[in-house]
């Protein structure tokens, strides 16, 4: 036997009770004609692609069925046309992956294996986020190194209170002590001193020849007068 799914949409403004007698005829049709119906499934209100009829949503059902021949399609299809609560129809002829889709889907399975899938995407979603922002902020941290590298480093200070720097002692014989100043020999020589200092320096230094003077002339005179008195006395 051949099997089929039919897809037709209802106007989603009628009665509920009417839209079920809509369901109910259709299927009531297909068993007239001696189809084996294999599965109804109520999919629900959906957004439609474009408006039809006005309707910008409809209700979606889908009938599976198994027939010897595609003739009753020709008779399901003009009963569509002729009703005027059926938005839209489709019937599709079912290979055996089709079949097998179907039954699965029936089974649980393909949401399964959605589910599967989703999750095995979303773990490598954020798995791929994670290592992005790895990267992100290695990156970062490389720039601020290299930023802190070319930047000259402060030296460090350190504050003293105005109470404690005022009340700093200061040794005696560091306060004594006078700034020394090393001259090479090379440039001492070479000084100039002023005129006024030179001739200071000549009295000083004839001064000291004076003195050097008086003493021989006062030892001169004691032993003279020791050889007289000598002389005296012989």
């Amino acid at each position: 036997m051949r099997q089929y799914e039919t897809t037709f949409i209802v106007a989603p403004a009628l009665p509920d009770g009417e839209i079920k007698k809509a369901v109910k005829n259709y299927k009531d049709l297909l068993e007239k004609e001696g189809c084996e119906i294999v599965h109804v499934d109520e999919i629900g209100v959906r957004q439609l692609a474009y408006p039809i009829k006005k309707n910008n949503t409809g209700i979606y059902y889908t009938i599976e069925y198994k027939t010897e021949t595609g003739e009753v399609i020709d008779k399901l299809e003009l009963a569509f046309r002729r009703d005027e609560r059926i938005l839209r129809f489709l019937s599709v002829k079912l290979d055996k992956y089709g079949i097998k889709y179907n039954e699965d889907k029936r089974a649980g399975i393909i949401d399964e294996r959605k589910n599967k899938l989703a999750a095995e995407r979303a773990k490598k979603r954020e798995e791929e986020e994670a290592k992005n922002k790895a990267r992100k902020a290695t990156n970062n941290n490389n720039r601020r190194k290299k930023k802190s590298a070319s930047k000259p480093k402060p030296e460090p200070t350190v504050e003293v209170p105005a109470d404690v720097a005022k009340t700093v002692e200061v040794p005696a014989d560091v306060a004594k002590t006078e700034p020394t100043v090393e001259v090479p020999a090379d440039v001492a020589k070479t000084v100039e001193v002023p005129a006024d200092v030179a001739k200071a320096t000549e009295t000083v230094e004839t001064v000291d020849a004076a003195v050097d003077v008086a003493e021989e002339v006062s030892l001169d005179g004691d032993i003279l007068g020791d050889l007289t008195d000598s002389d005296n006395k012989g």
